[in-house]
């Protein structure tokens, strides 16, 4: 029934007691006493013969009883599931001790599985969900990966080696080319000085021999030996020296082939690595190696999530299945509490606690009845006195409830 056919059966009817049928168990609740708040409009404020005021005066009443009529629907639904509630804890109560092993049985069953879905829920995962997609698609070869990875970090290294190893050599190479060019050019200097020399001593020997009539066989002897003996010397010098610049000169591009042979190889690594970085979404084989392991370790965990979740979903079903063999209003309730199942103390915390909430419930339905009884009494005291306004009273009712 409509709230506005509600009211205007209860205006001139017997009174507003539609909630008054409700169960109270007084064996199982306290006494509760409420001070109510008077909640009434005080009707010699208004000025009747005012349409505005009048109508507003009518308003609150109506407005009154509707929403405290719509509150009362509310919290009996509510009062009703706490009742009902109650019943079932009672039925269990009463229950055969066989029986009620195996309703315990499954209940420990759920709050061990409860548990252990809480445990992995604390566990914080080391790695994140991109990580772990990405690992979870190259599981098949992620050790090979992590192999290949290191392998080319190592190769990596060697090359880096190598190539330090050949730039000192080639930097040897050069010195030593340096110091024979400058041997070749002093040399080439040594021998015009004594090819000179040479040829002053015989201008000298020839003014002494012609100028001063002197005997200078000897002279001459001497430094054709000596001329002889020095170029010679310069001369096997400088085709060493030009020997050695030769091979340094073939050993220098010897390294610079061998340079950039290395340099290739180095290139082509560096890009592959670079490859595979991208490729696993890592900086390092190191790195990649730390989170293939922390992927293991999750992959486990989550596997046991599921296998927990499976068990839990598997013993739940079950304690419904043993519920519903019993007069219960609600068996899906006992999922949430399967530990009152197991323990005495712990059905009489919750049986407690839905006492107390039908209490409250009780006191709030109480108090809206009152205020749907005052607001009631109020307009039939209205249409009484002012029977010209009736009508529209009505009407506003009428209205409200549309």
């Amino acid at each position: 029934m409509g709230f506005g056919s509600k009211l205007l059966s209860k205006l001139f009817g017997t009174g507003y007691d539609e909630f008054s049928d409700l169960e109270m168990d007084e064996g199982l609740e306290e006494e509760f006493e409420w001070d109510w708040d008077h909640i009434m409009e005080e009707r010699h404020l208004f000025k009747m013969s005012d349409e505005v005021q009048r109508e507003k005066y009518i308003r609150s009443l109506v407005e009154q009883v509707r929403d405290a009529s719509v509150e009362l629907d509310k919290l009996s639904t509510e009062y009703n599931q706490v009742t009902a509630m109650l019943k079932d804890m009672d039925e269990i109560d009463s229950l055969p001790v066989s029986e009620k092993v195996g309703l315990q049985d499954s209940a420990r069953n759920i709050l061990q599985y409860e548990e252990e879905a809480k445990d992995y829920e604390a566990k914080r995962s080391a790695i994140t969900d991109e990580q772990f997609r990405s690992m979870e698609r190259f599981e098949e070869n992620m050790p090979k990966a992590c192999e290949d990875m290191e392998e080319a970090e190592r190769y990596k290294g060697l090359i880096k080696d190598d190539l330090r190893k050949l730039e000192g050599e080639k930097h040897a190479y050069l010195y030593r080319q340096d110091e024979l060019r400058t041997d070749i050019g002093n040399l080439r200097g040594m021998t015009i000085i004594c090819v000179f020399a040479a040829v002053l001593c015989v201008i000298m020997l020839l003014v002494l021999q012609f100028g001063f009539e002197m005997d200078t066989q000897i002279g001459y002897i001497v430094t054709s030996l000596t001329a002889a003996v020095v170029i010679t010397f310069l001369y096997v010098r400088y085709l060493d020296a030009t020997k050695e610049l030769k091979r340094v000169e073939k050993g220098i591009n010897r390294l610079i082939l061998l340079q950039n042979t290395v340099k290739i190889r180095y290139v082509n690594n560096t890009n592959l690595l670079d490859y595979l970085y991208t490729k696993y979404n890592t900086k390092s084989a190191k790195e990649l190696k730390r989170v293939w392991e922390m992927y293991e370790i999750e992959r486990d965990q989550r596997q046991q999530a599921e296998l927990n979740e499976k068990e839990l979903t598997f013993y739940q079903a079950e304690l419904l299945h043993k519920l519903r063999k019993y007069q219960l209003n609600d068996v899906y309730a006992w999922l949430h509490n399967p530990l009152a199942i197991i323990e005495h103390n712990e059905m009489v915390e919750l049986r407690h606690a839905h006492i107390l909430q039908r209490q409250k419930l009780r006191a709030r339905m109480d108090y809206n009845k009152r205020l749907a009884k005052e607001g009631q009494d109020e307009l039939k005291e209205f249409v009484r006195q002012y029977p010209e306004y009736a009508s529209e009273a009505l009407n506003m009712v009428e209205r409200y409830s549309r």
